[in-house]
């Protein structure tokens, strides 16, 4: 029996990822690339998306970090077309891969989705801001920025950094809003008791 093009690209996305992740992705690797999935199969169905486009979310999920394999900057774009090609190649619907490609584009910081598939993917690549193990996630997004960048934050720049990033961040889909919302307030609160923790400890 055919594996299912979900299963095709699920097999070709994780054998990618983990013959080619670079060894300072602590964050961009396979961990993250599943939670994604996951999360975008939890959200569409909080959205009520129809079941045959279901196919679209997961795909996108898949693919949305694929071009981490090879570089930080523009990774959106050889994302996309990693995920191009390869359904080319399945002969995939050619509407459903443009759908697909605008998906991976859209998860480009400043998110600026434009429909409704687009928030579902963006709300997913982004859901571990308002949940609780945004944390520990986080801890390991500072790990892998600082070996790209080749310097060693303070933990004053650090937690400025991540507060401007989470307070400029907002949920898409009502499902995210709902689910992720409150989580995320709170996160922002830890986040700003730890910053004026190290800014009494400076005093």
């Amino acid at each position: 029996m055919q594996k299912s093009i979900i299963q095709r690209v699920e097999d070709y996305v994780q054998l990618l990822i983990t013959e080619k992740t670079p060894s300072g992705n602590f964050y961009h690797n396979l961990e993250h690339t599943k939670d994604v999935v996951n999360s975008a199969i939890e959200i569409a169905l909080g959205e009520k998306v129809n079941p045959d486009d279901m196919d679209i979310i997961q795909i996108s999920a898949w693919f949305h970090d694929a071009g981490y394999v090879e570089k930080s900057n523009g990774h959106e774009e050889l994302s996309a077309m990693f995920a191009s090609n390869f359904l080319t190649e399945e002969n995939y619907p050619s509407e459903k891969i443009e759908e697909i490609v605008n998906c991976i584009l859209a998860t480009k910081v400043p998110q600026e989705p434009k429909n409704h598939f687009q928030k579902i993917i963006c709300d997913a690549d982004l859901n571990h801001i308002g949940r609780k193990i945004f944390f520990l996630r986080n801890d390991k997004f500072r790990m892998e920025f600082q070996n790209h960048s080749n310097r060693k934050l303070t933990e004053y720049e650090w937690l400025t950094k991540t507060i401007d990033f989470v307070t400029h961040h907002h949920f898409f889909t009502d499902y995210a809003i709902k689910t992720f919302l409150n989580q995320k307030n709170e996160n922002i609160k830890i986040l700003q008791e730890q910053l004026d923790k190290v800014l009494n400890q400076t005093r």
